[in-house]
């Protein structure tokens, strides 16, 4: 009774002082401010956004006939990290029609680099779940030569679209948060022509015909990266095979010549077999190419780009292309499994996908790895870190056009082979598989950063690598390279 007449009491005298009543600071939520226009990114500063996590993107593009012109949606599901009065999304390029923040007309700016400012009619609670849904429309980046073709974002070539989003195109298709470490699953719907097929990241979960056109939704359950998305359309025909432990093997292959390339694509089965002797089971669901005319071979999740030239009998034997298609594979364990937490830790993708493509090539009988790594070391050398380290690449050094492909470099791919091929020279052949399995093991679906490579390589082999890795990683030399003396890095020549 004595504990019940003291909280009569209380409320009592709380309801007297009314407005009298002060609540402490402390208890009051804090103001709402705008998010940052980035995460932080040394290379990229303008890329990614702060203030808000994203748990799932769904993004719809819907072409004219012609497929000259498109309209697109992203609807944006995110968790405010702190209350928001504005925030932002990548966009460069395209029109924007219309912004609503949880079913609410917002108001936007658009900005030169390459942000759309948003401001919600509500500031967004901090922890609260918001979703954002940004309406654009845009022409399609048309080219007349299929042999060269890497501007950033959607392609347009005949009956054909594709995209190259790395590492910044995604921002010039449509609305996104286009960094890898706010990766986030994405269902992807295409509307086109009803003559002509389409195909995206993640499984078919819908076909919808209407007059001429036909719309196919693609669901990707996985994390992925917006750089590692892929938008098709064109005169193709969709494959399946079955992989190991039943995995889905689809390819989508021009239909006239589907013949000639068919034979090729059981690499693609032959490279998932082989790396995961080495890493363990595949990390997704299924994988595959998009065989597309226009020149290049990027790895977009589970849907690797190829170029059809390159998928013929005389594009393997003359270009290596086996090779080529076991070095995209190996990015579903580095760079879409494994994600760079910051675009300076990209030589985890690429040093990793040039490693074991050299170990797959010495496995064919061809150049062994220790040959592979002299040539690039001695070859090569220090002419590999013209644009900074290994590990901390100065973006200063891609100017003018080059800066939209920065970090990609020499570096990257044998630079980051030459750190890794060092390590297993140190600790030896064993340890270093551990390593290499632990690492994918413990950030499946996830991302990995340089010092946390450090830290895993060091935590299995039971000694601090640290020093002599670091030495690798973000020296302006390369270092001797261990049990090899007798190599002698080519000094770097000014660009």
């Amino acid at each position: 009774m004595k504990n019940q007449r003291r909280i009569v009491a209380t409320t009592l005298a709380l309801t007297t002082l009314g407005a009298g009543l002060t609540v402490p600071s402390a208890l009051a939520a804090p103001p709402a401010s705008p998010g940052a226009p980035g995460i932080g990114d040394k290379v990229w500063p303008e890329l990614g956004n702060g203030g808000y996590d994203v748990l799932d993107q769904q993004l719809a593009f819907r072409f004219n006939d012609k497929l000259t012109d498109y309209t697109a949606s992203t609807t944006l599901t995110g968790r405010a990290t702190h209350g928001l009065s504005r925030f932002d999304l990548d966009l460069l390029g395209p029109e924007v029609t219309a912004v609503r923040v949880n079913g609410l007309r917002a108001t936007w700016k658009s900005t030169p680099q390459g942000e759309l400012v948003i401001t919600p009619k509500r500031a967004v609670p901090k922890n609260a779940r918001f979703v954002v849904k940004v309406d654009v429309r845009s022409k399609v980046t048309g080219v007349t030569d299929p042999a060269i073709a890497f501007p950033p974002g959607l392609i347009q070539y005949d009956d054909w679209i594709q995209a190259i989003n790395q590492p910044s195109g995604a921002r010039r298709m449509l609305a996104v948060s286009d960094h890898p470490a706010q990766k986030a699953p994405a269902t992807i719907s295409i509307t086109g022509p009803a003559r002509l097929n389409s195909i995206a990241n993640g499984k078919l979960i819908r076909t919808t015909p209407i007059g001429k056109t036909v719309t196919r939704v693609f669901r990707e359950d996985r994390k992925i990266a917006t750089e590692l998305l892929q938008i098709g359309v064109g005169p193709f025909t969709v494959v399946h095979a079955k992989g190991p432990h039943g995995m889905d093997l689809r390819y989508a292959v021009p239909t006239a010549r589907l013949a000639e390339i068919k034979p090729q694509l059981k690499t693609f089965d032959e490279s998932v077999r082989f790396m995961e002797q080495r890493l363990g089971r595949f990390p997704g669901v299924r994988a595959g190419a998009y065989v597309a005319p226009v020149g290049g071979e990027l790895e977009t999740q589970g849907l690797t780009l190829m170029s059809a030239d390159a998928m013929t009998k005389e594009g393997f034997e003359q270009n290596g292309t086996d090779a080529v298609v076991l070095h995209e594979i190996a990015h579903e364990w580095f760079g879409n499994s494994v994600s760079p937490e910051q675009w300076s830790d990209l030589w985890l993708n690429e040093g990793h996908a040039v490693f074991y493509e050299g170990e797959w090539s010495a496995a064919k009988g061809r150049m062994s790895q220790s040959e592979r790594m002299r040539s690039t070391y001695v070859e090569q050398g220090n002419q590999l870190l013209v644009n900074g380290p290994i590990a901390e690449p100065d973006p200063a050094k891609w100017p003018g056009e080059n800066a939209s492909t920065r970090p990609y470099s020499s570096a990257a791919y044998g630079g980051g082979a030459l750190v890794l091929y060092a390590l297993q020279q140190t600790v030896g052949t064993k340890t270093f598989n551990q390593i290499e399995r632990t690492w994918v093991r413990e950030h499946a679906n996830g991302l990995g950063s340089t010092e946390e490579f450090i830290a895993t390589a060091s935590k299995v082999a039971k000694t601090d690598l640290g020093p002599f890795l670091r030495s690798w990683l973000y020296g302006t030399k390369l270092p001797a390279m261990p049990g090899h003396p007798d190599w002698k890095a080519a000094p770097a020549t000014r660009q």
